[in-house]
């Protein structure tokens, strides 16, 4: 089976992160987004994804990085959305890649989703989709199934309560949905949304209603990358193949690249997960959960604390970063 990616966005609610680099592409672990998503597709078999990319500059750096950093085990292609319409509008863009009736998984290619909420609606033998138990209804889009669990109705942001299933935008669908499209109209907010195509395709044939089974990560705001940092650092595998200097206390979990180095008197007392080429003091501390990208410098006497650093940063001496993102 096949998958289905929109990644076509501009990430405007992430600036100024992603001002110059895609949402997609803006890392968790030193690892972009998206392929946080593939990987998850791969743990369920999936080796064939259609990702839908813009046709401006941000489309091609998609292409660049797919290019330089090819997906073992897995093909690549790409469908482009000229103008931006919505949900609804970016599904239509890869329509030319399924055949007729045939089922695919879709999924917004710049969350976080847990492999068993895939591996859930891959499994069922019909079309499924997805939600996580929320405490604030309000603000969501919700699914409100019947009696037999089969979606009837998709509210957005209902004033009274109707369910707490949240859609995670983690869904299996058929080609039905492209032809559908010609049904539905613009929505309020000036886009074609996917939730319309999904009530109508509701109506045809039964789509099943799961609950959660693991982690999903909404990643909309810049902070929300350090939640998830939080969220995963704690899970690597201690793992130091570069230089450490003498004098140098490690409490925490640390990976370090052969070619970086952690000079002498740097105190660790938190996990970190450092790139290639950098280099940390002499005298740093860092608390908590912490990483740094390729080709940086966290100087004598910094403090770094619950931060991620991206590639190519410079911190100076005697700085102090908490809770912050530094993306150059």
């Amino acid at each position: 089976m096949k998958a289905l990616l929109p990644i076509a966005g501009n990430g405007t609610r992430m600036y100024p992160l992603g001002v110059t680099t895609p949402k997609s592409l803006i890392t968790i672990l030193n690892k972009p987004l998206v392929m946080w998503t593939l990987e998850a597709l791969a743990r369920n078999g999936i080796t064939e994804v259609i990702l839908v990319v813009s046709a401006g500059v941000f489309g091609q750096k998609i292409r660049e990085y797919f290019s330089a950093h090819p997906v073992t085990g897995m093909t690549i292609h790409f469908a482009v959305q000229e103008q931006q319409l919505g949900t609804a509008h970016v599904v239509q863009m890869a329509k030319d890649f399924f055949t007729d009736g045939e089922e695919f998984i879709f999924m917004y290619g710049d969350d976080l989703y847990g492999p068993e909420n895939i591996g859930q609606v891959l499994q069922h033998s019909g079309l499924a989709v997805t939600g996580m138990k929320v405490s604030d209804p309000e603000k969501w889009g919700i699914f409100q199934a019947n009696e037999k669990g089969n979606l009837q109705n998709v509210v957005e942001k209902p004033k009274e309560f109707v369910s707490d299933l949240a859609n995670i935008g983690c869904m299996k669908l058929d080609t039905r949905v492209f032809s559908l499209f010609d049904e539905i109209k613009i929505s309020p907010r000036g886009e074609y949304e996917l939730t319309d195509t999904l009530q109508l395709l509701a109506q045809k044939t039964e789509i099943k209603v799961f609950a959660t089974k693991d982690y999903w990560i909404p990643i909309g705001y810049p902070w929300h990358i350090l939640e998830a940092t939080e969220k995963f650092l704690p899970l690597i595998e201690n793992k130091i193949e570069g230089t450490v200097e003498e004098n140098v206390h490690i409490t925490g979990k640390v990976i370090l690249p052969k070619s970086s180095t952690i000079k002498a008197g740097t105190y660790i007392e938190g996990n970190i997960l450092i790139g290639e080429n950098t280099t940390i003091g002499p005298n740093a501390h860092i608390r908590s959960n912490c990483t740094v990208g390729d080709n940086c410098i966290v100087g004598f006497g910094v403090e770094l604390k619950n931060s991620v650093i991206g590639n190519n940063t410079r911190l100076p001496h005697l700085s102090y970063v908490g809770d912050s993102i530094f993306d150059c």
